[in-house]
């Protein structure tokens, strides 16, 4: 689904936000969503008990904020990790885009369901073990980059997963052990996705039971 809404950019006002901006706040209402086109941002959970945790990470070429179209409160907080360069669709932008192309909302839901499932599987990974949601989250990355190398620090992969550095820091140590990865500077490679995979259904069929 990746650069799927690229062209459809015609449509939308360009948005920059430096690193550390908030582009929109959990609870807060829209009446848009918008397509990353450079850059990277943390997507964000407050908890009723007020704990803050990174749930996703948005990549270029995704949506993100679609539940704006429908004028409901936003359910989590994006914040930019870099350098932003965004696109912001209006309700009314959308609307003529499915006119002018009806294949577009097709796409649009697509894209919204996919989003839905995987935050509802994150939100059910949050009090498992550490490795099982590491695993996880590789796998979604390794998707999300087009089965690609891709980039993560130690310290995002702490936030993502709610634990210490030095925790994450045995994991890569043992993956890298057992050549699950390789890391060649800053990227990581996956070698063995089938064994990522094996921690993650695992802990998707613990859940079902």
């Amino acid at each position: 689904m990746r650069y799927e809404w690229e062209p459809f950019l015609i449509y939308s006002n360009k948005k920059t936000l430096a690193k550390g901006d908030i582009l929109f706040s959990q609870g807060n209402k829209s009446s848009g969503f918008y397509y990353l086109a450079k850059g990277k941002m943390s997507i964000q959970l407050l908890s009723e008990d007020g704990k803050e945790r990174i749930i996703d990470y948005v990549i270029d070429g995704y949506l993100l904020g679609q539940e704006g179209i429908t004028e409901k409160p936003y359910s989590t907080t994006a914040v930019c990790d870099s350098d932003v360069l965004l696109y912001y669709f209006s309700a009314e932008a959308f609307t003529k885009i499915c006119k002018e192309h009806p294949e577009a909302n097709k796409i649009f839901m697509n894209i919204l369901i996919y989003n839905i499932r995987s935050l509802v599987e994150t939100i059910g990974m949050i009090n498992k073990p550490f490795e099982q949601q590491m695993a996880y989250y590789f796998v979604q990355l390794y998707q999300k980059h087009n089965k690609s190398p891709f980039s993560i620090s130690q310290n995002s992969l702490a936030k993502y997963i709610g634990t210490s550095r030095v925790t994450i820091y045995k994991i890569m140590h043992k993956w890298l052990d057992e050549n699950i990865i390789a890391r060649k500077g800053h990227m990581i490679h996956i070698l063995d996705l089938n064994n990522l995979k094996a921690l993650y259904i695992r802990n998707k069929a613990e859940v079902s039971l």
